[in-house]
């Protein structure tokens, strides 16, 4: 589930925490990491088992409604379009949520009220209103509906941030990419999926879990050479008056360029150029590009710099 560039982020957040405090292992720096990468998954559980929080208020509502003394004949036969989504039985019947839900303690029932303004939110939406109203039944429609909630009343509510804020220091990067990762299962699902369907993976496969070892060990073991490195091009600068973020973003940079050869240099450029557009300043682009292409070019010149793999070999 989680892609190389959160694992960027992941380990860019951890090595600027052990650098801040002068704290260089690698061995709980990696425990670090891994449990950070493990949260994205639990954030994943959490977000699927609030959606069928809400659709059980909602059952609960119009159970509620039916046994009115002075019931309308609404509230006696309401829609129940939205309490029988094909989606939410797919996704509640899978094994590996199940499990999940069993294992782990996490879920909203300290947070009650959020599942009141989540459920409002979605059931005064126009969205909501036209679905419910609709004679369509399919897959396909209820796939919308909940495609919806995931990306217009999750993706949009403030509460929601406030909870994760509040429930795992790791969550604050990950809201985003999580919810894209919902909705692109919820695009593959099919009405007559395994319950033995696999929902989420930790990694997408096992380069990607080395690609995550071997980023934060290179940066930590090579950390005084990547300094001096820098520092060494950095002309006009006292490297202790450059902006750490920076220097830190350079060093994995310098990780993926020599030692992680299977990974293209305009890749690794382009991905810590971005990084440092979110957590750096406006000059950092150009300043960070620009010592980088220096040691690009003396590396290739002495041969440090070697890629390999189908399409790499002399890339540039």
């Amino acid at each position: 589930m989680i892609n190389r560039r959160l694992i960027r982020v992941k380990t860019f957040q951890i090595l600027f925490s052990k650098f801040s405090q002068n704290e260089i292992n690698f061995d709980e720096a990696y425990r670090e990491l891994q449990k950070s990468i493990l949260k994205t998954q639990d954030l994943y559980f959490f977000l699927l088992r609030l959606l069928i929080d809400v659709r059980d208020l909602s059952e609960e509502k119009l159970e509620i409604s039916r046994k009115k003394h002075l019931a309308t004949d609404e509230d006696l036969n309401p829609k129940t379009k939205f309490v029988n989504n094909q989606v939410i039985k797919v996704l509640e019947s899978n094994k590996q949520y199940q499990r999940y839900q069993n294992n782990n303690t996490l879920n909203w029932s300290n947070n009650t009220d959020i599942v009141e303004k989540i459920y409002k939110s979605l059931i005064q939406s126009e969205s909501y209103i036209k679905y419910v109203n609709s004679e369509d039944s399919s897959f396909k429609n209820d796939k919308k509906i909940i495609s919806f909630f995931f990306e217009e009343i999750l993706g949009e509510s403030s509460d929601i941030l406030d909870v994760l804020e509040d429930t795992s220091i790791y969550w604050t990067e990950d809201f985003e990419f999580v919810i894209n990762n919902i909705l692109r299962i919820i695009r593959q699902l099919k009405v007559t999926d395994s319950e033995d369907k696999v929902l989420s993976e930790v990694y997408k496969n096992n380069d990607d879990q080395q690609f995550a070892y071997d980023l934060l060990k290179y940066t930590l073991q090579n950390h005084d050479e990547h300094i001096d490195l820098i520092e060494k091009y950095a002309k006009n600068w006292e490297i202790d008056r450059l902006i750490q973020i920076d220097i830190l973003l350079m060093e994995m940079a310098l990780s993926e360029l020599i030692y992680l050869d299977s990974i293209p240099i305009k890749v690794s450029l382009d991905e810590y150029i971005e990084l440092s557009k979110f957590y750096s300043s406006a000059k950092s682009k150009t300043f960070i590009n620009g010592i980088l292409d220096k040691i690009i070019i003396e590396f290739k010149e002495n041969g440090r710099i070697q890629k390999k793999g189908r399409g790499l070999i002399g890339q540039i």
